[in-house]
Formats: structure tokens, C-alpha cells, sequence
């Protein structure tokens, strides 16, 4: 064989290598983008483990229950990012449905922690809510009483503490936009019954 001719095989050869390399690359990069968006997908969709709760509204709860219209409580991890969604879909909430519910947002704070450590950017957007009573659950009290355990996590009562609605008001971990939960809790307000009384949380974990 010419030396030219083992050249252009060699440098063939080369190519080829190469180009194996590459593709192999590829679809190494490719399979792992598959199961990063996989791994993802499955914490957006997946919600906390969902707990029963008391059909009334707990005794001894330094909560306060309103007498004249429906008290939505709703636990709040202070650090946790998939709320921001929650509080949107709570702000869409009270501008529907304007002073026709009390709302009480609870702040779930670890044993442990610093003051101020519960005053981030959730707590200042709890604090720019008109007519809602924002309360501290130290130690995670109130959270084990009412049986919730994760963030986000709303519960409707009526006038004489029953329990009407029990669960999330995003379709998912950090989404906003219409989905089952609020509508459950229009519905409920504004006639007193709705299709569903339990949806998912998705949010972290309170304690």
C-alpha cells in the first residue's frame, strides 16, 4: 500500500474514532438530561405525605376561629420557595372574595432557630396582606395539633369549627394558576359545598 494511501486510511480511521466518541458523548449527555428533567418532574408533582385531620377545628388552639364567616388556616415553612405560589393563589383568593373570609396564616418555626430568622421574604409578603392575622408556631405546636406537615397546607373551617377543606391551592411544587384547590375553597365560600374537600401539598416539610 502507497504511502499516500496510508495516510488517507489512517486519517479515516481518526475520524471515524472520533466521531464514535462524540456520539457516545452525546448520548451520555442526552441520557442525562432525560433523568435530571425526570428527577425534577417527579419532586415538582410529588406531594408531602398527606395526613387525616380532625374534623373539627382542635381544642386548645391559640388560633383564633371566626363566629361570623369561614376561617382558612394556612401553615407556612418560612423558608420554603414552592409557598411564594401558595401566597399568590391566596392574594387571587381574597381579591375574588373580598372580606367574605378570615384568614390566618401561621409561621412554623423550628426549635432552635434565631428570632429573626423566620422574617424572610415570605413573611414580608404574609405582612403585606390586608385583613389577615399572621401568628408564630414556635416549636411547631400548633402544626402537630391541627396534623399538618407541609408548607402550604390549607384548612377551611366553618362558623362552628367543622372542617370543610383540607389540602393545597397550587397544582403543583412552586406553580401558580388555576387549579383544583382554590376553586374547591371559592366554591365553598361562596355556596357552602364543593366537588372535592381534599387536594395535594406540595411544599416542604414544616418541622
Amino acid at each position: 500500500m502507497c504511502y499516500i494511501c496510508k495516510l488517507l486510511r489512517s486519517s479515516l480511521l481518526s475520524i471515524f474514532r472520533h466521531r464514535s466518541f462524540l456520539i457516545a458523548l452525546g448520548g451520555i449527555w442526552i441520557v442525562l438530561i432525560i433523568g435530571g428533567s425526570w428527577i425534577l418532574a417527579r419532586e415538582e408533582f410529588t406531594p408531602i405525605e398527606a395526613l387525616s385531620q380532625e374534623k373539627m377545628f382542635p381544642a386548645g388552639s391559640f388560633i383564633p376561629l371566626s363566629p361570623s364567616q369561614p376561617t382558612l388556616v394556612i401553615f407556612v415553612h418560612p423558608l420554603c420557595p414552592c409557598t411564594r405560589a401558595s401566597f399568590h393563589e391566596l392574594e387571587s383568593l381574597t381579591a375574588e372574595l373580598p372580606k367574605r373570609i378570615s384568614i390566618v396564616i401561621v409561621f412554623t418555626l423550628p426549635e432552635g432557630l434565631p428570632s429573626d430568622w423566620k422574617q424572610g421574604d415570605l413573611w414580608k409578603s404574609a405582612m403585606a396582606f390586608s385583613g389577615v392575622h399572621i401568628t408564630e408556631d414556635y416549636r411547631g405546636n400548633e402544626a402537630r395539633r391541627f396534623n399538618v406537615k407541609g408548607s402550604g397546607h390549607c384548612l377551611l373551617y366553618s362558623t362552628s369549627g367543622a372542617l370543610l377543606f383540607s389540602g393545597g391551592i397550587t397544582a403543583s411544587r412552586g406553580h401558580d394558576g388555576e387549579n383544583p384547590g382554590r376553586l374547591a375553597l371559592v366554591s365553598f365560600i361562596t355556596t357552602g359545598h364543593a366537588a372535592i374537600n381534599k387536594t395535594p401539598v406540595f411544599g416542604c416539610s414544616l418541622l
